[in-house]
């Protein structure tokens, strides 16, 4: 039996595929992210946002009151799943109000967390009034990996909350991101995973962190050989890894849908971003993602809906590298608008890191294919 037979990860509800395919054609805001806080408890050293030290949670962000009036606009609107999101959201001391004021609106509501705050009164509101999910980041599996990783004695904590909600009967997906600080415990990391018995959305492309106040190169993250090496290895056990005897056949496996735009300028957005999909951030600017920095205007002030039509112009003006259309490595590459944009500055340039990244994938899988050993990653 693979190490993480037994653990998948969680499918969409056909309903939600079906609302948002509606909502694509009818140009509706089906699915938001409310990005409630920059400020966190932990420092991990790959944060796309956080700048590090847990700095007060509502200096100059949106209060409880507008992000509720700003609830109230969106599901209006047509939005019926909404994330919660941070940094860590549940550092707010009014999360509480902020989370029940918006399931009382009808919206399903899930939330990002580190998992190390779902303690006391934030235990007891999630068991009484369970989320649509609960997203928890789980970082290593010891106490000296959370240090390295996250630069916070948390592990114990962590594990103990998850165990506590799952006991509960929330709803839980665990994310695992890999790093050079937690890479080389990959095996390990999977089989807390396995014993947990929870579904699991692991990633091994750290975005470069683009929206600190001076953005850096993603600290710690692999380099592309090695994040393609631990992608296929943890594939392997997972039981998804496919077995081509080439690679036109690998290619014809893994093969992605046709592109919905190859003209000369590349291919359009083709993620839910901007067509169905939003992102918030803690000032309350819209953006269509929260890798994608271009905020269109200012909730608050302009008002949901006038936002919405705004990041759904900047959408339809994105397009992609044209090399990435027709790529033969497309269907092992994960780039997107956002990764083009947070790699090189702009949506048409191909980003090298993924391009190097896919190529390795590929020779990996064919390597394989030939009975040789999986070589572990750096």
């Amino acid at each position: 039996m693979n190490e993480l037979q037994a653990v998948t990860t969680a499918s969409e509800p056909p309903v939600s595929r079906k609302l948002h395919a509606i909502g694509r054609r009818l140009g509706t805001p089906v699915s938001g992210t409310f990005e409630l806080t920059s400020g966190c408890n932990f420092n991990c050293r790959m944060c796309y946002i956080h700048d590090g030290g847990a700095k007060d949670p509502q200096a100059g962000e949106l209060t409880a009151a507008q992000w509720l009036s700003i609830g109230k606009e969106a599901a209006d609107a047509g939005t019926v799943f909404l994330l919660l999101t941070g940094g860590e959201p549940l550092l707010r001391r009014d999360f509480a109000e902020i989370y029940t004021g918006l399931k009382k609106l009808g919206m399903m509501i899930s939330v990002n967390t580190n998992g190390s705050l779902i303690t006391g009164d934030t235990a007891a509101l999630f068991e009484k009034n369970p989320p649509m999910r609960l997203n928890i980041s789980l970082y290593a599996d010891t106490p000296e990996g959370y240090r390295r990783q996250c630069g916070a004695d948390a592990y114990e904590n962590v594990v103990s909350n998850i165990r506590r909600m799952k006991a509960a009967g929330v709803q839980i997906k665990l994310n695992v991101s890999f790093t050079e600080y937690n890479a080389d415990r990959f095996r390990e990391i999977a089989a807390l995973v396995r014993e947990l018995d929870l579904h699991c959305q692991t990633s091994v492309y750290m975005y470069p962190p683009v929206r600190r106040t001076s953005p850096t190169a993603a600290q710690g993250r692999l380099s592309p050989e090695a994040a393609a090496k631990l992608r296929v290895q943890w594939d392997l056990m997972c039981g998804k890894t496919p077995t081509p005897e080439s690679a036109e056949e690998l290619r014809k496996l893994l093969r992605v849908s046709e592109c919905d735009d190859g003209n000369a300028r590349g291919e359009g957005v083709r993620c839910r971003a901007g067509h169905t999909a939003y992102w918030i951030d803690t000032k309350g600017q819209m953006m269509m993602c929260g890798m994608v920095p271009l905020p269109v205007g200012s909730v608050p002030e302009e008002g949901f809906l006038s936002c919405w039509q705004k990041t759904r112009a900047l959408m339809q003006t994105v397009r992609m590298p044209k090399k990435c259309t027709n790529c033969s490595l497309r269907p092992y590459c994960c780039v997107c608008p956002a990764a083009c944009f947070a790699e090189t500055g702009d949506f048409s340039t191909a980003p090298a890191y993924l391009c190097e990244m896919s190529s390795c994938i590929e020779q990996e899988l064919l390597r394989l294919n030939k009975g040789e050993k999986a070589i572990e990653a750096e």
